[in-house]
């Protein structure tokens, strides 16, 4: 499913793009990457992760992964949610803005787990060579 909406302001368009992943027993890892390409800035609203209709009753734990390419190699994965079906089977992220690439990781249990947020991108108004001139003022 791909919805998508578009505003605009006096120096940026801003263009939202629903997206979602599953993780699981199969697949232990997602990471997100831009689906639009160009100039334009893209950061990941991530909204709510929740546990499936047939996630068993153990501890889910979901991380974020440092970059791969990281120079700091002792950057520890961030634990951003430990749900589980009885006790807790889903959390609202409020404010969670990240910039990609981001590898999501199911550390504990078989899943399914659902992560769901927007795409934002930003595109200046302004052409190349404009926004090179405001960067060297």
């Amino acid at each position: 499913m791909n919805l998508s909406s578009a505003s605009s302001t006096e120096e940026k368009a801003v263009t939202t793009v629903l997206w979602g992943c599953e993780l699981s027993q199969e697949r232990r890892t997602w990471t997100f990457r831009p689906q639009l390409e160009g100039k334009q800035s893209c950061r990941l609203l991530l909204h709510t992760i929740c546990l499936g209709e047939k996630a068993k009753e153990e501890m889910h734990r979901v991380e974020i992964l440092p970059p791969a390419n990281q120079e700091d190699k002792k950057m520890q994965p961030v634990t951003i949610a430990s749900l589980q079906a009885s006790v807790l089977p889903m959390v609202s992220m409020v404010g969670v803005q990240l910039s990609p690439p981001v590898t999501f990781q199911l550390r504990a249990g078989s899943g399914p787990v659902f992560l769901s947020g927007q795409e934002r991108y930003e595109a200046s108004d302004l052409t190349w060579e404009e926004e090179e001139e405001e960067e060297g003022e």
